[in-house]
């Protein structure tokens, strides 16, 4: 058997074991943890391969019917996120290039957007790539389950800044405009604000508890929103917070429709990862910093101890 074939196997397992969810100390859960470090090593031997999808492909639909992040409304919405200011990414095996590993959506875009309607839409006018300083990452996700834990989101990110930037040298900004998806359960628990009456929050109570949310850590030093232990551990700032960004059901579920914009500098990547090692999360000018615990926007002036 080759190694492809091997590796292959092994994923297969892997996607059953997953479905079971097996309890780690089971035998299952043994064979799953076992499996998954022998698939570190086997599955990126060779470098990973970034492309553009184009908008004749196949997979184009099979993308847009599985986008958990900001699904299209229909068939319109999905060829607007495809035309000439938009680009869809993704990053595969080089043995495996028909089978995205990692996806992400862009967005074209003068100056950095604060809803999310300036992103996603069948009616937007399309903007001419030339003129565009912005490129918006608006919805980045892992689209093998075989492989949930062992993408390359890292890599997508960064070589998908390489490339706009290589293709378009007037984009020099890089950010996303992202989901907060655990921030109402976390104002819930808590009893931040109005908790369960948080629709009627003032914007800029909920944009307070957003901030003391995003700049809280669990007990391993990692920020408590998935999404933010992402961009946040590839050394991206967290920017800005937009109340109201998403009034869609869906994103009324997850934040009373706040979204966040985390910010890409690659000289600034580093120092943003050090600081967040020392229990810090590094922040824009215009993020509010209840108490000042966990959050800096320069590294060098950190308050001491992690954020809660």
């Amino acid at each position: 058997m080759t190694g492809r074939a091997t590796a292959g196997a092994l994923l297969e397992r892997r996607t059953e074991l997953l479905r079971s969810r097996p309890r780690p100390d089971s035998p299952d859960g043994l064979e799953l943890a076992e499996l998954t470090e022998r698939l570190r090593d086997e599955l990126w031997t060779s470098d990973p391969v970034i492309r553009r999808v184009g908008a004749g492909e196949s997979l184009v639909a099979e993308l847009g019917a599985r986008e958990p992040v900001n699904p299209p409304a229909d068939e319109r919405d999905l060829a607007r996120r495809l035309d000439d200011d938009r680009r869809l990414m993704v990053l595969s095996r080089a043995e495996e290039p028909d089978r995205p590993v990692n996806v992400v959506w862009v967005a074209l875009t003068r100056g950095v957007p604060s809803q999310l309607d300036q992103v996603v839409g069948a009616d937007l006018p399309v903007l001419d790539p030339g003129t565009a300083d912005t490129a918006v990452f608006y919805s980045i996700w892992n689209a093998d389950p075989a492989l949930d834990g062992l993408g390359r989101g890292t890599t997508l990110i960064e070589r998908s800044i390489e490339q706009l930037g290589s293709d378009l040298p007037g984009v020099q900004t890089f950010v996303t405009l992202s989901p907060v998806p655990g921030l109402r359960r976390w104002m819930e628990e808590q009893r931040v604000g109005a908790g369960a009456e948080a629709t009627a929050t003032p914007a800029h109570e909920l944009e307070l508890a957003a901030a003391q949310y995003l700049t809280s850590l669990r007990t391993d030093g990692r920020p408590l929103d998935p999404v933010a232990r992402f961009h946040l551990g590839n050394g991206a700032r967290l920017w800005r917070l937009n109340p109201g960004a998403d009034p869609s059901p869906l994103g009324t579920e997850r934040a009373w429709g706040l979204m966040a914009n985390y910010r890409y500098v690659p000289e600034d990547r580093a120092a943003n990862r050090a600081a967040l090692a020392d229990g810090h999360v590094a922040v824009g000018d215009g993020i509010p910093t209840p108490g000042g615990a966990g959050a800096t926007d320069d590294p060098s002036r950190a308050p001491a101890g992690p954020g809660t």
